[in-house]
C-alpha cells in the first residue's frame, strides 16, 4: 500500500512508510514552503499521511 502526503500547492509525496513519506514532504517544504517547515512537527505530518 502506498502512503502519501498532498501538499496544498498540488505536490504529492509517494512512498512505502511513513518515515520515506515525511521525508519527501520535509523535502519538498524546504525548498518550496521553508517557512512552514520549521512549525510543522513530525505528528503533524504523520496526521496528514493518507493510503492509496
Amino acid at each position: 500500500m502506498v502512503k502519501l502526503i498532498r501538499c496544498e500547492c498540488g505536490y504529492v509525496a509517494r512512498g512505502d512508510s511513513d518515515d520515506q513519506v515525511i521525508g519527501m514532504i520535509r523535502g519538498h517544504m524546504s525548498t518550496d514552503h521553508p517557512a512552514l517547515l520549521e512549525s510543522v512537527s513530525r505528528e503533524d505530518l504523520i496526521s496528514w499521511i493518507q493510503a492509496d
